[in-house]
């Protein structure tokens, strides 16, 4: 310590002995200090417990795509594996598709009473696809379930092909209605 603290304390002893802390001070310490533990510790298990239940969805999501990515590269090795052309075109089918149903998602803000009409025969024609992809590991005469699958694609892509012709002539005379009005 300094020198001129050190003569302070010396100098005034007797009137710093005279202020003496209250007698249940280190009990109101003691409880003070018990109650934030208490709360530091109920904070640690609700992060520890937050922590866990991400670790577990972000875990369930890995799964869940895993097990979907498996299913399609083992069904996409099936058909190759039973014939690599009906592979080929199942993917650039599927691929097609998939393209297609893009251009008429653009049609659901416009005419949502059409798209449904188009979504639900689509659907149905899904529906029928996934049902022979899951008879296909069990079929007694696979690479007929794989043309009916393929066959399945193609009627797809001809119904969306017609799907799409309709909203192009539908928009066509959107637009030849606004080019008489603009004339007139």
């Amino acid at each position: 310590m300094s020198k001129r603290l050190e003569d302070f304390i010396r100098e005034n002893k007797k009137e710093l002995d005279h202020f003496e802390p209250p007698a249940d001070l280190w009990n109101r310490i003691e409880q003070e200090l018990q109650v934030k533990n208490h709360t530091t510790v109920k904070k640690e298990r609700v992060i520890k417990v937050s922590f866990l239940l991400k670790a577990a969805a972000t875990v369930i999501i890995m799964l869940s795509v895993t097990i979907l990515l498996w299913r399609y590269q083992y069904n996409e090795t099936l058909i190759s594996s039973i014939d690599p052309e009906l592979g080929k075109q199942q993917v650039y089918y599927a691929s097609l598709i998939e393209s297609k149903q893009t251009e008429l998602k653009q049609l659901e803000k416009e005419e949502p009473e059409l798209y449904r009409t188009f979504s639900s025969e689509l659907n149905k024609m899904e529906q029928s696809y996934q049902q022979l992809q899951k008879e296909l590991p069990k079929s007694p005469n696979q690479e007929r379930t794989v043309k009916a699958m393929i066959n399945n694609l193609e009627i797809q892509i001809q119904v969306l092909n017609q799907q799409l012709q309709i909203i192009q002539q539908i928009n066509d005379l959107k637009r030849g209605g606004q080019t008489n009005e603009q004339s007139i």
